[in-house]
């Protein structure tokens, strides 16, 4: 069976498609676009002019994972879409742009599904945390092997705080703000005594191809993000676009985010940070495999 997930969040829509071998997911494809609706929300409180664009980006994202010949496909919607007034109504539009349903996944789901895929490939028997970082907020979760035990979810997200806070390039007084404004919310951050940190989402990601394109690292050690954080800043965001072969958009997002895992690491007294590629729409089709059509309650 192939099947596919897209979801909407504050900074990004994207679209996995994935084969079912034996019960597990491999990964087929993924296509992504960056129509940043939570910056326009956090403005404004509404999704407003800015749908059509997000619509478009979201159909773009569909057709490519379409060409795959899916047998189902699953829609859901995050942060941006579950704050902004008019986020039900653009919800209803966008599942009827593609045909199947956008339903807006609640932060307890949000934080379930994201933690169910990481945890296919980074769960550990003691105490480990997820932390998911999206454009307009950030889920940690305490897991005990596959097992989520706590959970939270903070209104910190890469794209808000940079659009909130950093001059493109950035200020080192502005970081100097970012990280206090960052670290007033990450106090509701659960406790615990975790062996592993394990990031997932678009900065954590893209993050390692800012070291070396080849054969980037699956971990990130404190002193590789301060090297990440050089490189982002340096110059505008277009020029080190050009450079890393990242989008400018997605340039600006990292830039906030770094302060985020920093401040993560610190908090759970780290030094090196797991990155995965399994996040949010794994455990979307996880789910899917599961409960079916049930997936995202």
């Amino acid at each position: 069976m192939r099947l596919a997930a897209v979801d909407i969040g504050s900074n990004t829509v994207h679209a996995l498609v994935a084969d079912v071998l034996r019960g597990k997911l491999e990964e087929v494809a993924h296509y992504v676009e960056m129509p940043e609706l939570g910056a326009r929300v956090a403005k404004t409180g509404e999704i407003g002019a800015r749908a059509k664009a997000a619509i478009r980006a979201l159909r773009s994202v569909v057709a490519q994972a379409r060409r795959h010949n899916i047998d189902v496909l699953i829609g859901g919607a995050t942060q941006a879409v579950r704050e902004a007034r008019d986020g039900a109504e653009f919800a209803r539009a966008a599942g009827e742009a593609i045909g199947t349903p956008v339903h807006v996944i609640s932060p307890h789901r949000e934080a379930e599904l994201s933690f169910q895929g990481v945890a296919s490939r980074h769960a550990v028997r003691r105490e480990w945390a997820m932390i998911d970082l999206g454009g307009g907020s950030t889920e940690v979760a305490i897991g005990r092997g596959k097992e989520m035990v706590r959970w939270t979810s903070l209104p910190i997200g890469s794209g808000v705080l940079a659009g909130a806070h950093l001059s493109d390039p950035p200020k080192p007084d502005e970081r100097a703000r970012l990280r206090k404004a960052a670290l007033r919310e990450l106090i509701q951050a659960p406790d615990g005594e975790v062996e592993r940190l394990v990031a997932t989402g678009g900065t954590a990601a893209n993050l390692p191809l800012v070291l070396t394109r080849r054969n980037p690292p699956t971990v990130l050690t404190t002193a590789g993000l301060l090297t990440c954080e050089a490189r982002l800043d340096g110059r505008r965001a277009a020029e080190v676009a050009g450079t890393i072969g990242l989008p400018a958009q997605r340039v600006k997002a990292m830039r906030a985010g770094i302060e985020v895992l920093l401040l993560f690491l610190d908090w759970y007294g780290l030094a090196v940070l797991q990155i995965s590629h399994e996040g949010l729409r794994h455990g979307m089709l996880l789910a899917y495999l599961e409960r079916g059509n049930d997936w995202w309650r």
